[in-house]
């Protein structure tokens, strides 16, 4: 039974990821490759690649990333200086009020820091001897194109794997490059779209509805999900008094739309699925032409607010987007939910690590089932 994992987006929120990586990794850590097929989309891109492009050694590749998130600084994303940031800014005003015109893409933000760091970090090669191996069967990463709003996975895999299209979503083979990843990470508006072929492309998750199919259509038959939301854990509390949503809560509302909620209705999407297809025996399956089985599934999430956790080190932003996402404002707590997808900030990011590695202790049992459970046997 393959193996599958989806690390999904949300900017630094991903460190959390690493931290659910570390606990599976000592609970098995003479393990080489547990995930033979790898998704990322956005930040989880990073991390897939990352996984992908290492050693032979699971734990290996996880510690590699773990000293990589609790290092990371603004710097090393995007330019941190004021100069840097308003000069962007007034590049975006030019722009909006002069015309597109021709010229390089605009953006809030300037990730080339973010460039030099992949290079330095990422194998490509590595990618392509792993599948050679057969430790890998694929990794894909997933990007939106700006001109035909289409989800494309750009995946390299076994040479059974096909291409695909259906509507909107999209598989296409390729061999990976640092180009793909700094697409599937460009947050919309923040951070530029990257030219690959005839399009410019953005972050996977603008227009991305099934986050779980591109690993099931790379072989994956049973999938563990990184989610970085605690929607399903925590309650959402509304406030005694509601205001004027600033322009900083409204844009809050939409990266969470994008990054978060799609991914909780995808999940559902798939358990409800695989509750219909419990009640349908296979012969009739058969007769109506379904080709469908049910997944073994495993979601990880945080167990406490992100939120909460940006709201202390905010700090650790340049002041410039501490003021544009509304930090001085204490009556509007979702300025650390838009913080949090930018707060590359050590002790952000270790603290996120620590919640993941607790959260995946918490689920030991779950993580022993999903590794070890055997495939059904066949009528």
């Amino acid at each position: 039974m393959e193996t599958g994992i989806v690390l999904t987006g949300g900017g630094a929120r991903a460190a959390y990821q690493v931290g659910v990586l570390r606990a599976i990794s000592d609970m098995y850590p003479d393990w080489e490759a547990p995930f033979r097929v790898i998704v990322g989309t956005s930040a989880g891109a990073i991390n897939a690649v990352a996984l992908a492009s290492g050693a032979p050694i699971f734990r290996h590749n996880v510690s590699h990333l773990e000293g990589l998130w609790s290092e990371i600084t603004v710097d090393r994303i995007y330019k941190s200086q004021t100069l840097d940031i308003f000069r962007n800014m007034t590049g975006v005003a030019r722009r909006l009020f002069a015309g597109q015109g021709e010229g390089a893409p605009v953006a809030l933000l300037n990730n080339s820091p973010l460039r030099r760091m992949l290079e330095q970090e990422v194998d490509f090669d590595a990618i392509a001897s792993a599948i050679e191996e057969e430790r890998l069967l694929a990794v894909g990463v997933n990007a939106c194109g700006y001109s035909t709003g289409q989800n494309l996975c750009f995946f390299q895999g076994h040479e059974d794997l096909q291409s695909w299209t259906m509507g909107q979503r999209a598989g296409t083979r390729t061999r990976l490059e640092l180009s793909h990843i700094l697409a599937s990470a460009a947050i919309p508006t923040v951070f530029p779209p990257v030219q690959i072929n005839r399009e410019y492309f953005g972050d996977g998750v603008t227009r991305q509805m099934a986050h779980i199919s591109p690993a099931l259509r790379l072989g994956a038959e049973r999938v563990l999900v990184i989610g970085v939301s605690a929607n399903s854990m925590c309650p959402t509390e509304r406030p005694g008094q509601p205001g004027s949503p600033t322009f900083a809560q409204v844009i809050a509302q939409v990266f969470n739309g994008m990054f978060l909620d799609t991914l909780d209705y995808d999940i559902d999407r798939l358990r409800l699925i695989n509750q219909l297809l419990e009640l349908i025996p296979a012969e009739k399956q058969a007769q109506a032409g379904l080709d469908l089985r049910p997944v073994n599934l495993l979601e990880i999430s945080p167990s406490h607010q992100i939120n909460d956790i940006a709201a202390k080190y905010m700090d650790g932003m340049p002041l410039v987007l501490r003021n544009l996402v509304g930090a001085t404002d204490r009556h509007h707590g979702t300025a650390a939910s838009l913080a949090s997808y930018l707060l590359f900030d050590p002790r952000f990011c270790q603290e996120l690590i620590r919640l993941g590695y607790e959260d995946a202790q918490a689920h030991a049992r779950q993580i022993e089932r999903f590794f070890h459970e055997r495939p059904a046997a066949a009528d």
